[in-house]
């Protein structure tokens, strides 16, 4: 499956695009397809988006299309969709 990452804030700035596609197996999850993202970019997205112990980051909010998910969402990912990582903002 083909699945289409954008990317917001900080992360953006890291992977150096706003949005690219990664091809996936069909049964692949959202914790995949960071390790996906983490495999091509290298070490500052990849310590953005994964914990220490390789679990994604909870600060980062994932959203396939429209909709907010969890993480650990088995079946979020299919064919076509986008994935939105929503990175936290600070402001002053």
């Amino acid at each position: 499956m083909v699945v289409t990452v954008e990317y917001t804030a900080q992360l953006k700035r890291a992977s150096g695009a706003a949005r690219e596609n990664f091809e996936l197996d069909d049964s692949s999850s959202l914790v995949d397809l960071v390790n996906a993202i983490a495999d091509r970019h290298g070490d500052e997205l990849s310590r953005m988006l994964k914990t220490a112990d390789g679990a994604p980051q909870t600060t980062i909010i994932p959203f396939v299309g429209d909709d907010q998910v969890r993480w650990n969402a088995s079946d979020a990912l299919r064919d076509g969709v986008t994935v939105t990582l929503l990175a936290p903002i600070s402001g002053g």
